[in-house]
């Protein structure tokens, strides 16, 4: 940042802290006069905690490096834009860590091989070198223990059917605060304090207001027994008491008990540090890619077994070592760091590049409990809870704050997606046009795949106008703009026309470009000039093509460009909005 930036950044610190406090201070003034308030106590109560937790985000969030988030759905064309951002040209993705002097190839030796969704956490590729202790030198972010009462609540309440479960009474919600008393401490346990609950209750009422069980839960004074009890409880009295919120279902109680002792073993830190085994084998003299690497989902197959498996020796922030099995600290990173040796990009000195794992349907399952019983069912129903909560809780926490929407030209299955975004759009933008018309726009629409709009088949039609109507309407119009306004009117009287295509040059169209013996793209095959030069025609006189691409004619040819497929005019048009002030900018609207 700039001298300039940087006051603005402490000034707008220093008012997000003025408003926590501000709230504490109401909160203790309501606490001291409930005979004033008696009607409006407890309303009152929920508002203030919730803008207090608010506040201390945001104040976290201006010390934190802006970010721009790779997201979709699973299998949408996002490896080839991370690994093409995160490099500088055609050169390797080359990670620094501390002891390995040539740094590692990430695409050859860390990142999953497969054409599966391969992670289950966030990869945040930086310039910025996190120090770190001695033989350590793979730093993570951590779930926190609410953290996973959030996810386990919402696999529970996404991913199963829900239409047979019990819900809970009052009786039964009072009988099970009356065991956990039982078992309560006079003094606190650690990892949990009493915000942290009214944080728990604020998230399933906002996510899942609608749900009986959520109601029922408020109606009984669960949160205020958790309040009172969670804090001074044993680990396993807590995942009792919170089983609640997940139908009491044993594998979910059992399985917040084995990632909540990791945590406690650590100390509850928020960040840690692992061997480099966490990622690669050695290999000789060098390193190789591993299956059971921290950042490969199939990791997590081991996670609703009671054995830790192969254990990893890992440091947390505070000191503490503990050996954990490699499933349950799969399970409990949030966000692998990644030090990049060369800068890719002029933005990257002071912007952050995030690849979030796929989005992924939920399920709706049936008779939960019976599914349950098969092999790995366990680890996929947290791998999608988690999947969805780490986004949730980056939006939440403001460290989004551009966003690649990469969208596939098939038909979109995820259909929670369009909620997801509509979320990051009103916390970063606003919620109507006319919000959305006094910032800069940092959501980019990449169409990707684009040489698969060329491939012939039987019975198309010569014409190739309705193609990308189509695409649009798959893609964008149907998809997103069925349930929101915001392809439609994203500034008054203007749709959305921040869209680019994308072509991954790995993937060899032979039936469009000629390559060299290397697979270096050479030139358009001569055969096929005339029928593209066609298509570029039909595809500029497409009204919705004019309507949401700002330069039609420039994001084709771009996607054209030889050995780069967009990528270069992408990261020209990212670079503007990679601006510290439109972060600042973005908080100070929501404080």
């Amino acid at each position: 940042m700039t001298e300039p930036q940087d006051k603005v950044a402490g000034d707008l610190a220093a008012t997000c802290r003025r408003t926590a406090e501000a709230s504490q201070n109401a909160i203790a003034w309501f606490n001291d006069n409930t005979t004033r308030i008696p009607q409006e106590h407890a309303s009152l109560l929920r508002e203030f905690r919730k803008f207090g937790k608010a506040a201390s985000k945001l104040t976290a969030a201006v010390d934190r490096p802006m970010c721009v988030g790779v997201f979709g759905p699973s299998q949408a064309g996002k490896s080839y834009l991370i690994s093409a951002l995160a490099r500088r040209g055609t050169n390797p993705l080359i990670a620094d860590f501390d002891g390995i002097p040539g740094g590692l190839d990430f695409v050859r030796q860390i990142n999953p091989e497969g054409g599966a969704e391969s992670t289950g956490l966030v990869t945040r590729f930086s310039m910025r070198h996190v120090a770190t202790p001695a033989g350590f030198p793979v730093a993570v972010r951590l779930l926190s223990q609410a953290d996973v009462v959030k996810i386990l609540g919402n696999t529970y309440f996404s991913d199963c059917d829900l239409s047979e479960e019990d819900v809970p009474d009052a009786a039964r919600i009072q009988a099970a605060a009356e065991e956990a008393r039982r078992s309560a401490g006079s003094a606190p346990s650690p990892g949990l304090v009493e915000d942290d609950i009214w944080d728990i209750q604020e998230y399933f009422e906002r996510q899942f207001k609608g749900e009986p069980i959520v109601r029922a839960l408020a109606n009984s004074g669960y949160w205020e027994y958790l309040a009172e009890l969670a804090p001074r409880l044993p680990l396993a009295a807590r995942g009792k008491l919170f089983g609640l919120l997940w139908g009491e279902i044993e594998q979910f109680t059992a399985l917040y008990g084995r990632l909540t002792e990791a945590l406690d073993s650590l100390g509850h830190a928020n960040d840690a540090f692992c061997p480099i085994e966490a990622l690669v084998a050695r290999a000789g003299a060098g390193f190789e890619r591993r299956g059971d690497s921290v950042i490969d989902v199939q990791t997590l197959k081991g996670l609703g077994k009671t054995s830790a498996g192969e254990t990893l020796e890992v440091k947390g922030a505070g000191g503490r070592t503990a050996a954990l099995g490699r499933a349950v600290l799969t399970g409990l990173i949030a966000e692998l760091h990644v030090a990049l040796r060369e800068r890719p990009w002029d933005f990257f000195e002071h912007t952050d590049l995030l690849d979030f794992p796929g989005a992924r349907s939920r399920e709706h399952m049936p008779d939960i409990r019976n599914h349950l019983k098969k092999e790995a069912a366990l680890e996929s129903l947290f791998l999608r809870g988690k999947v969805a909560y780490l986004f949730e809780r980056y939006n939440a926490e403001q460290e989004l704050t551009s966003m690649l929407l990469c969208i596939a030209p098939s038909n979109q299955e995820v259909r929670t997606l369009p909620a997801m975004v509509k979320d990051w759009i009103d916390i970063t933008h606003g919620p109507d046009p006319e919000a959305r018309e006094k910032t800069d726009t940092a959501l980019f629409l990449v169409l990707t795949k684009f040489d698969a709009e060329f491939e012939e088949a039987a019975g198309k039609s010569d014409d190739s106008t309705a193609r990308w109507t189509r695409r649009l309407q798959t893609s964008l119009l149907d998809f997103f703009g069925k349930a929101h306004e915001w392809p439609h009117e994203w500034t008054p009287g203007h749709p959305f026309n921040n869209s680019y295509w994308l072509r991954n040059p790995n993937f060899k169209a032979k039936h469009i470009i000629d390559y060299d013996d290397n697979g270096v793209e050479l030139a358009l095959r001569a055969s096929e000039e005339k029928r593209i030069a066609r298509g570029r025609e039909e595809y500029l006189q497409n009204p919705d093509v004019r309507k949401h691409f700002h330069d039609p004619g420039k994001a084709w040819d771009e996607a054209f460009r030889l050995n780069d497929g967009g990528i270069t005019y992408l990261a020209g048009a990212i670079a503007p909005v990679c601006n510290p002030y439109i972060k600042t900018q973005q908080i100070a609207a929501r404080i």
